[in-house]
């Protein structure tokens, strides 16, 4: 496990080891403090148009995730997933994302949400750098 601290306004930005990946599998862990109700907390994509999105709109947690769309529309992988109230309050809370293939469980302040993602692909390719925003 990797940890990631930090203060102020700003971006940081993870990179993997390796410069593309392929995750059939992962667990993303964190905590935020915020008086904003707008923004991105973590984003990553990549060059296949998979991505994942964790942001703050009008102080509810969103979770955007897309494994993988074909160009043909026949297969769309664009799932959305929106959790909490009120998170704009500057108190902390805790989010826990684990995906297994398209199983997700979705943990806000020990709330879980359970759900499959749309489209039939199960593995986030990623490129080789997740982004978090200070807010």
């Amino acid at each position: 496990a990797d940890v990631i601290n930090f203060d102020g306004q700003g971006v940081i930005s993870y990179r993997f080891k390796v410069k593309k990946m392929k995750i059939i599998k992962d667990v993303i862990a964190l905590r935020f403090k915020t008086s904003e109700s707008e923004g991105v907390i973590l984003h990553g994509e990549g060059q296949q148009g998979d991505y994942i999105t964790l942001e703050l709109r009008k102080a509810k947690l969103l979770l955007q995730i897309n494994l993988g769309s074909n160009q043909y529309g026949s297969i769309l992988g664009h799932t959305s997933v929106t959790t909490g109230s009120l998170l704009d309050d500057n108190h902390w809370h805790s989010v826990v994302i684990e995906r297994y293939r398209r199983n997700v469980n979705f943990t806000l302040d020990g709330h879980t949400q359970h759900f499959r993602t749309n489209g039939e692909f199960d593995h986030l390719d990623l490129d080789y750098e997740v982004s978090t925003t200070c807010m």
